[in-house]
């Protein structure tokens, strides 16, 4: 089995407590990354201070930008960093995950024991399964299978191939990254993560490793409805329903835009949401057809 030089990549904005428990998880791996490249979006809180004082680590990099991307804008510089400095493959994941210390070294053997399944082809990634708390499945983390899901089943497999996943735990391979370029730096924030995994599955499916376990420290274990916008949250649901009809065009999957548009008719029709706020909602989807981001290739020496 060939070892993989794996970067972790992980983008912070303000969660300095939240990111020491993940640098810490990271640190205690049985496959250790061949680098922590952290992506400090700017933060403004004790977060540079932080990094600064663990700076002694040798595999830590810091990378503060400039201004606040967002995590789309975050995920593109670091994937980007970690390919010109040519590692195999790319750990990505927010500053509330928290991997558990065998998460790596599973994903790893999964994606060879996957290449050598499907016969030398390695999936295009490798997503671990994202718990709560409690210990229970992190509603807001479900991959989406393929159709033919179930073929690795009968040979008691511990992956099925999947369509979609998120950035919590997330192992993209090089050679995806090549073929399929960079996430989009547009979208700012929400399905940022959903567009490109899907993206990297229409070239070569990713894989769900079910025993690959990492913690997602959120407050509490829900999903996302659009019948819970608010004028206080509409930034981001506005951005979630305009980059998700973008996806849908971009990957022409219309299954997107209709699933979109159905759950956005269900869950606000009889909301306690004002009709000037669903309104506005709808108009940021719409502008999603206008949305037209290009993808960014890494150069090729």
């Amino acid at each position: 089995m060939k070892e993989l030089r794996v970067a972790a990549v992980v983008v912070t904005y303000n969660r300095c407590e939240l990111l020491q428990k993940t640098l810490a998880a990271l640190e205690a791996q049985t496959y250790a990354p061949a680098a922590i490249i952290v992506v400090d979006n700017a933060s403004t809180d004790d977060t540079q201070h932080m990094l600064a004082a663990r700076d002694s680590a040798p595999s830590l990099q810091v990378h503060r930008l400039a201004e606040n991307t967002g995590g789309a804008g975050g995920f593109n510089a670091g994937i980007k960093i970690g390919y010109t400095e040519g590692y195999d493959a790319f750990w990505v994941m927010d500053d509330d995950t928290a991997p558990r210390p065998e998460a790596l070294e599973k994903l790893v053997t999964t994606l060879h024991d996957a290449a050598e399944f499907r016969g030398g082809d390695m999936p295009s990634y490798a997503a671990s399964m994202v718990l709560w708390t409690d210990g229970s499945a992190c509603e807001m983390n479900f991959p989406t299978p393929t159709w033919d899901w179930v073929r690795p089943v009968p040979y008691q497999k511990n992956w099925i191939d999947i369509d979609c996943a998120s950035f919590v735990s997330c192992l993209v391979t090089r050679e995806a990254v090549a073929h399929c370029g960079f996430p989009y730096k547009e979208y700012f924030i929400w399905f940022d993560d959903a567009e490109y995994t899907y993206r990297l599955s229409k070239w070569r499916p990713g894989i769900f490793v079910t025993d690959s376990y990492v913690d997602h420290l959120t407050p509490e274990n829900k999903g996302v409805f659009w019948s819970e916008v608010t004028e206080a949250n509409f930034w981001k649901y506005s951005r979630g329903a305009r980059n998700q009809v973008s996806a849908g065009i971009s990957l022409r999957k219309p299954r997107i835009l209709v699933d979109l548009f159905a759950g956005l008719y269900r869950q606000l029709r009889g909301a306690p949401v004002s009709r000037k706020l669903k309104l506005k909602l709808t108009k940021a989807a719409f502008e999603g057809f206008f949305q037209r981001p290009r993808i960014e290739y890494p150069e090729q020496k």
